[in-house]
């Protein structure tokens, strides 16, 4: 067995599992079995998500109105969906062959992260229908939605069947989409460098820029379809690499709604810009990662928009980036035109209010959205508002699929697998329907 073998097997901390047979992951042969899609989805429409009647308002950041700020006009800016770690999964997939062990490693969690090797099949079976079912849903909003944004973890073992899948149902999308990269969409099972994995299985597995590359439209593919002038869900907007060939870098900024100033250079307006982070470790571990260069391009980028509200995009929370997370929200702290962090990766409903310490009513909000493949199978969507008043409000709900026909009748089979599992992603009521207040900033 040579060094790499080593270290990934002291890696997956199977020591501690001491009656294990080691030809199991490779060393006498591949260790993985393989799976696939089998199950193909079904068809129904959808009904549009319900909007709740009343959403509590929250004002953590103590905001307070201010007419050097106040537009005088109150009006919604934008509209958009949020899902988040759909994890389409391989069926049939096993890791080691053996049920028990998978159970044990499951226990694990994010120690080792295999969560959801021991996941039940019926949630696995079902998971691009219960993606399908929430495309319809999304499809039928009221008004409809100005983009979708998807903040990662598209696929579950990190293979490029799983990827085909995951995007062949969001380009049903009638909105455009962005795509931010999680550490399942570069990493084997969220943790290991495929590099790694290539001595144990005959699986494609995706790395960083073989997953990015997969949102560009190929030769026989529409290119007319775009986000906000991008044709790659984002990614090229994306500054590139200095490799050799160049790579992609994964992070990325666009303007949703531009800012609009009169005649005597005021601005009547504020702009929207969405600044999205690529927070995965290329060297493997689940916990999320922001190099310094990335962090000079967010300042920057910031800084030269400065009449523009910024929202800023991750798959992981501020508390599950290791490395560069404290720095991250001392950047965003210091500009106050910053007023959301939307995330994904814990899998549940989260809001959280960054308040900035030095400046009353500053900070930002961090709005977590939970998973497609485990319960409640939720996505969000978020309105922003200015209140003309010199202050704003995000007005976000959360939703359940609304589809009919055989779609929805396997949607909710998965639903109800999920909601018999222990976890529970959904949150207290504050972080699902309310109105968070924000301080607008001075823009001009």
């Amino acid at each position: 067995m040579d060094l790499k073998r080593r270290q990934f097997l002291a890696w997956l901390g199977l020591a501690a599992v001491g009656s294990f047979n080691l030809g199991n992951l490779g060393c006498g042969g591949r260790g993985f079995s393989a799976g696939s899609l089998l199950q193909a989805p079904a068809q129904g429409s959808a009904s549009p998500p319900p909007s709740p009647s009343n959403c509590p308002m929250r004002n953590n950041l103590g905001a307070r109105p201010r007419m050097d700020s106040a537009t005088g006009t109150p009006r919604r800016l934008l509209r958009f969906g949020h899902l988040t770690d759909v994890h389409i999964t391989l069926e049939q997939f096993t890791f080691t062959g053996h049920p028990e062990l998978e159970t044990l490693l499951d226990s694990f969690g994010e120690q080792i992260g295999f969560g959801g090797l021991d996941r039940p099949e019926i949630q696995e079976r079902f998971d691009v229908d219960t993606l399908r079912a929430m495309v319809k849903t999304l499809n039928a909003a009221e008004p409809p939605l100005d983009f979708v944004v998807h903040t990662g973890d598209a696929v579950d073992i990190g293979t490029i069947p799983e990827l085909v899948g995951f995007l062949s149902e969001m380009n049903q999308l009638n909105s455009p989409w962005f795509q931010v990269v999680g550490n399942h969409d570069c990493l084997g099972m969220g943790n290991i460098p495929p590099a790694l994995l290539e001595n144990f299985t005959d699986l494609d597995f995706l790395n960083k820029q073989e997953f990015i590359q997969k949102h560009f439209p190929g030769k026989a593919q529409d290119r007319s379809r775009t986000a906000f002038g991008s044709q790659a869900k984002g990614f090229d907007f994306s500054p590139a690499s200095g490799g050799n060939p160049p790579g992609i870098r994964g992070y990325y900024a666009f303007t949703a709604v531009p800012p609009i100033s009169g005649g005597n250079g005021r601005l009547i307006q504020p702009g929207i810009r969405f600044y999205v982070l690529e927070t995965s470790r290329a060297a493997g571990k689940a916990l999320g990662h922001v190099d310094a260069d990335q962090l000079r391009w967010l300042k920057t980028a910031l800084d030269g928009h400065p009449q523009s509200l910024a929202v800023v995009v991750s798959h992981h929370p501020i508390e599950r980036i290791e490395e560069g997370g404290q720095e991250l929200k001392n950047l965003l702290l210091d500009h106050p035109q910053v007023i959301a962090l939307a995330c994904g990766h814990n899998h549940m409903h989260r809001i959280q209010a960054f308040k900035n310490p030095s400046k009353p009513g500053n900070g930002f909000w961090q709005i977590q959205t939970s998973s497609l493949i485990d319960y409640p199978q939720q996505g969000r969507i978020l309105e922003i508002y200015d209140r003309g008043n010199g202050t704003g409000a995000i007005r976000t709900f959360v939703f359940n699929q609304q589809a009919s026909g055989q779609l929805g009748k396997n949607a909710r089979a998965s639903y109800r697998s999920a909601a018999q599992e222990r976890f529970d992603g959904s949150g207290s009521a504050q972080d699902r329907n309310v109105e968070l207040l924000f301080q607008m900033p001075v823009l001009n």
